[in-house]
């Protein structure tokens, strides 16, 4: 059974901001370079249940208070801050 996370879209006013904002993401990384640029969010707490969540799990953007925009998770990849 698939798990799902929710996380808050701080500073978006609406979805379309929020993709902007996404949009925007993307394009700086084509501009530095990277080959094949992709949509991620970075958090500091892993979910402990990552094989439910890659189980067809999805990340619910919370915006201006209501739960507003659904994106599929396809990976869960740990991150060091060095």
């Amino acid at each position: 059974m698939p798990l799902h996370l929710i996380k808050l879209s701080v500073g978006s006013e609406s979805i379309r901001d929020h993709e902007d904002w996404v949009k925007e993401k993307l394009a700086q990384k084509r501009k530095a370079g990277e080959k094949k640029p992709e949509c991620m969010h970075r958090t500091r707490m892993v979910p402990r249940r990552i094989e439910e969540v890659l189980d067809g799990g999805s990340m619910y953007w919370v915006i201006k208070g209501q739960i507003a925009a659904r994106q599929e998770i396809t990976d869960i990849r740990p991150f060091v801050d060095g």
